[in-house]
């Protein structure tokens, strides 16, 4: 599972922003128990807000000169956010707790995709003899698309049915026995869905292939 880490990419930040969250990020790392020995040292990004605070100040008579010197002194900031940022995730062990006591932003995890509905299901008879051919009906957030098939009667085990997995809606199965009557049915897998082993399946299909 994709664990939690601090933000380190802060380019979107506004100026005035990054100021004050630049600081509260000094606040809450000083004196923590679960960083003791911050890379950069807390002092140095201090001055480094510093600088930064005054050139946003001068900054808004809007010269050249002073933009210039604004845009530097925040690109140093940026890397020491990041340099620290990089710390933290490093030692933290993925402890949200102690990410969280940094006073970094935290990345968000992905909400699970879970079970998936059952997809559509279209079989045609394919260009050459012992081949069919797929459309699925797409399913949004499916990694991929599992089809079993097998000759009829189909087995009540799925695990005794073949199958075959598909990156994409569309397909073709080959090597069918010619003159043979196959049931097929799809399902839309997700990381959940593979690891309990459970699916929709679409409503089965029966084709005789020529």
């Amino acid at each position: 599972m994709k664990a939690q880490k601090v933000l380190i990419h802060l380019g979107d930040v506004r100026d005035n922003d990054l100021a004050s969250y630049a600081q509260k990020i000094v606040q809450r790392m000083t004196n923590n128990p679960n960083f003791t020995d911050p890379q950069p040292d807390l002092a140095t990004l201090q001055a480094a807000i510093s600088v930064y605070t005054a050139a946003l100040i001068a900054a808004k008579d809007s010269t050249k000169e002073n933009t210039a010197s604004k845009n530097a002194a925040r690109l140093v900031v940026e890397n020491y956010l990041g340099t620290l940022g990089t710390y933290v995730n490093q030692n933290s062990g993925a402890d949200l707790v102690k990410l969280d006591s940094s006073g970094f932003a935290l990345s968000r995890l992905p909400a699970p995709i879970g079970i998936l509905p059952a997809p559509t299901l279209i079989v045609r008879y394919g260009n050459n003899p012992g081949e069919v051919y797929f459309e699925i009906g797409y399913i949004p957030q499916a990694t991929e698309y599992l089809v079993l098939y097998s000759p009829s009667p189909a087995p009540a085990d799925d695990a005794e049915w073949y199958f075959t997995l598909f990156s994409s809606t569309k397909g073709t199965l080959t090597h069918l026995k010619s003159g043979t009557k196959y049931v097929f049915k799809v399902t839309a897998t997700s990381p959940e869905a593979n690891k309990m082993n459970t699916y929709n399946f679409s409503n089965p299909v029966e084709k005789f292939v020529p």
